[in-house]
C-alpha cells in the first residue's frame, strides 16, 4: 500500500509487534485526527517506557501534577509504571505516534534482538536521564511509517529485520536528540544565564526577544524551552535573580531600601517592594532587619 492511502486509512491505529518477533514493543500507534477527541485518562505502563512523536499539531500531557505542552516535531517520554494522561485535556487535533519499550530485564536481558549487553547500554540511554520533553528530528517519523507499513503489508521471511531495524534506528535516534537538545541548552543557555547575571540592573536589556536572540532561538522556542530548563517563564526568572540581587544588597549594614530599588533598575520602590514581598513572603524592611541592616529608607511599607 503506498504511504499516501496508508495514511489517509490511518486516523488511529495500535499494533502488538509480539506476533511478529518484537516482544520488546507490545504497543505502537498513530492518530491523525482532524478534530479534537476524548481525554486521555491518567494510566501508566508498567515496567515499560512510552515514547510519544508529535509530528504536528499540540498536545498537552501531564505527569504527577506537572503539564507538558508539545508543539509538531516534539518528543514526550515516560518512564516504567509513572501514571500520566492529557490533564483533563483532549487529544488534539494531530499527527501523533507512540509506542512502549519494554525494560529488556522482562524480555529474557534482550531488547529488539540486541545482545544482552547492547540492550543495556541502549534501555540505560533512554533511561537515565529524566529529560522527557524536547525536539525530535525529521527522520524519526519515517522509523514509525516503515514500521507500520511493513506490519500491515503480507509478511515475508525478512518483514521481522525490516521492523527491528527501524525500530532500533528510532531509538538510537531518541537518545540522539535528547543529548543534542541538552548540549545545546548547555551552551546556549549558560550564556543566557551568564548575560542575565551581568545585566541584573538593566531590565531593558533583560527582555525576552533580547536573551532568546541571545540564545539563537525564536522567541516562542526560547520561551518554550527555557521553561523546560529552568521550571519557569524567563521574565519570571529574571525577576527572581533581580529579588536575590536586592537580598545580597540589603544585608550591607549601609544598605538603602531605596537605593538598592533604584540600583537594580525597579521603576519604583513600591514596585520593588511588592515584588519582593511576592517572592520572598516579607518585605525588604523586614528582612533587612532580620539580616542585621539598618539603615532603612521609604515609607512605602519597602
Amino acid at each position: 500500500m503506498a504511504v499516501s492511502a496508508l495514511q489517509s486509512a490511518w486516523k488511529r491505529t495500535v499494533v502488538d509487534l509480539r506476533p511478529h518477533g518484537i516482544k520488546s514493543v507490545p504497543m505502537l500507534g498513530r492518530y491523525d485526527y482532524s478534530h479534537a477527541n476524548y481525554a486521555l485518562e491518567d494510566h501508566s505502563h508498567p515496567g515499560a517506557i512510552e515514547i510519544c512523536l508529535l509530528v504536528r499539531g499540540r498536545q498537552t500531557y501531564s505527569v504527577g501534577g506537572e503539564k507538558f505542552h508539545l508543539q509538531g516535531g516534539d518528543i514526550f517520554m515516560t518512564f516504567p509504571d509513572e501514571s500520566h494522561g492529557s490533564g483533563g485535556n483532549p487529544e488534539e487535533k494531530g499527527l501523533l505516534y507512540w509506542m512502549t519499550v519494554l525494560d529488556p530485564s522482562q524480555t529474557s536481558g534482550s531488547l529488539i534482538g540486541l545482545s544482552v549487553a547492547q540492550s543495556k547500554v541502549l534501555w540505560r540511554s533512554l533511561t537515565q536521564n529524566s529529560r522527557r520533553h524536547f525536539p525530535g528530528t525529521p527522520d524519526l517519523k519515517k522509523h514509525q511509517d516503515t514500521i507500520l507499513r511493513t506490519v500491515r503489508s503480507p509478511q515475508h521471511a525478512l518483514s521481522g529485520v525490516t521492523i527491528s531495524n527501524h525500530l532500533i534506528g528510532f531509538l538510537l535516534a531518541i537518545v540522539a536528540a535528547r543529548s543534542a537538545f541538552l548540549n545545546i541548552s548547555d551552551t546556549r543557555f549558560a550564556k543566557v544565564l551568564a548575560y542575565v547575571e551581568a545585566h541584573l540592573a538593566e531590565p531593558e536589556a533583560l527582555t525576552v526577544d533580547t536573551l532568546a536572540r541571545l540564545a539563537e532561538l525564536s522567541t516562542s522556542r526560547f520561551k518554550t524551552r527555557f521553561r523546560q530548563e529552568q521550571g519557569m517563564p524567563p521574565a519570571e526568572f529574571v525577576l527572581r535573580q533581580r529579588i536575590a540581587e536586592a537580598r545580597r544588597r540589603l544585608a550591607r549594614p549601609d544598605a538603602s531600601v531605596t537605593d538598592v530599588a533604584f540600583e537594580l533598575g525597579f521603576s519604583s520602590s513600591q514596585y520593588f517592594a511588592s515584588s519582593f514581598k511576592r517572592l520572598t513572603n516579607t518585605t525588604p524592611r523586614d528582612f533587612q532587619r532580620s539580616a542585621g541592616g539598618s539603615k532603612v529608607h521609604g515609607a512605602d511599607g519597602a
